[in-house]
């Protein structure tokens, strides 16, 4: 999203810096060979969600972060306002050993009016990912899209999001993951795509050793 235009554009994700099932939730190792766990989002998370959805509102690193007030315009509360009244909602939570939120990773179906800035089709959830500074070059962001994907896949045709032009290191990870642009935003942001079809089948031949 770009700053004092005045306009709303697609939400950009946060800066990316470059396990097993236990109880439902995935361990993750991190450099520190800390354990995290990665579970789903709950009602009781709201507020969580929201420090999650600024983070996710990338600024490049060479100039000011915008005002948390941005929070309050529709166009940005739509992505995690009421979290859970929407069947579509799928989000996961990474959490630290002491119990403490990592980040996280949002998708929700956002329909006109309230479209949102990376909108594909009115099948098309639309996705963010955040991790707060210190958990950040751990390999969290990577687990997170795993677990998301393998989840959204077979629930939804495709998933899109929004990228700040500048954050290279995001853009990277989501080609990593298969996006591809298929837009470009208000601000240059540029606006991604992923088939989860191809996820879903590309998942089953590696169950049938194909590949």
């Amino acid at each position: 999203m770009g700053k004092g235009s005045g306009e709303i554009e697609p939400l950009p994700l946060c800066s990316m810096k470059d396990g097993d099932e236990v109880a439902g939730a995935v361990r993750i190792k991190a450099m520190s060979d800390t354990p995290y766990s990665i579970r789903p989002v709950d009602t009781f998370d709201q507020p969580v969600l929201w420090e999650i959805l600024y983070e996710a509102l990338w600024d490049p690193p060479t100039g000011p972060r915008r005002p948390k007030s941005v929070l309050s315009h529709p166009l940005i509360a739509a992505y995690v306002q009421d979290w859970g009244s929407q069947h579509t909602d799928l989000g996961f939570l990474a959490i630290s050993r002491d119990g403490s939120v990592a980040g996280g990773i949002l998708s929700r179906l956002l329909l006109p009016p309230l479209e949102g800035g990376a909108f594909y089709d009115v099948a098309t959830p639309q996705l963010g990912i955040a991790l707060f500074p210190t958990f950040q070059n751990q390999g969290i962001g990577t687990s997170l899209f795993t677990r998301h994907l393998a989840a959204a896949a077979g629930r939804f045709p495709r998933i899109s999001l929004g990228v700040h032009p500048e954050n290279h290191v995001a853009i990277k990870l989501y080609k990593k993951f298969g996006f591809h642009q298929f837009a470009v935003g208000h601000g240059g942001y540029l606006n991604m795509v992923k088939d989860l079809e191809q996820h879903t089948q590309r998942g089953t031949a590696r169950e049938e050793g194909q590949v």
